[in-house]
C-alpha cells in the first residue's frame, strides 16, 4: 500500500528530490542504512529512466513517484507516460536482453530491489518492493547462507 504519491517535473534536476523524499520515509518505516542504500540507488535509475522517457516523446506530465510501508516491506512505484519498452522474457528476467533500456539502470533496479516488476501500460511502470526490519534480517541471512553454499 502507498501512502505517499509524489508528481514531479519530468526534469533531471528533481531525481535528488526523488531520492530524499523516499529514503526519508523508508527510514521511518525501519530500513535498514545498507537497505537504504540500495533503494537510493534503485529509486535514482528508475526515476532518471522516466525523466530520460518522459523528455523523448516532450511530455510535460508529471513523472510520479507512489511510495510506502506495508507488512509487505517498504514499496515504491515509479510511472511515467513514456513510450515504454516490451518487458517480456523469462519470468524472472533471466533470458531478456536489458541493455538497450538505458544502460545498467535496468539491471541495477532487479539487483537491488527484493522483488520487481516491469509493467507497460500507458508509459511504464516500475514496482519495487524492499523488506524492512525481521523481513530484512531473515532475507540477509538466507542470501548470506546460499553465498557460502555455492
Amino acid at each position: 500500500m502507498s501512502d505517499v504519491e509524489l508528481h514531479l517535473p519530468p526534469d533531471v534536476r528533481y531525481v535528488g528530490l526523488a531520492r530524499l523524499v523516499v529514503c526519508a520515509a523508508a527510514r521511518q518505516s525501519g530500513m535498514s542504512d545498507e537497505r537504504i542504500e540500495d533503494l537510493r540507488i534503485a529509486v535514482s535509475e528508475a526515476t532518471t529512466n522516466a525523466v530520460i522517457a518522459h523528455q523523448r516523446v516532450q511530455r510535460t506530465l508529471p513523472v510520479v513517484l507512489l511510495f510506502g510501508a506495508s507488512t509487505a516491506g517498504f514499496s515504491v512505484t515509479v510511472r511515467d507516460s513514456g513510450a515504454g519498452f516490451e518487458p517480456t522474457g523469462a519470468q524472472d528476467g533471466a533470458s531478456r536482453d536489458w541493455t538497450g533500456e538505458h544502460g545498467l539502470g535496468v539491471t541495477l533496479i532487479r539487483g537491488l530491489a527484493d522483488e520487481v516488476e516491469f509493467l507497460r501500460a500507458a508509459g511504464m511502470r516500475v514496482h519495487m518492493r524492499f523488506a524492512v526490519g525481521l523481513e530484512a534480517e531473515g532475507a540477509a541471512e538466507r542470501t548470506s547462507g546460499q553465498a557460502e553454499v555455492s
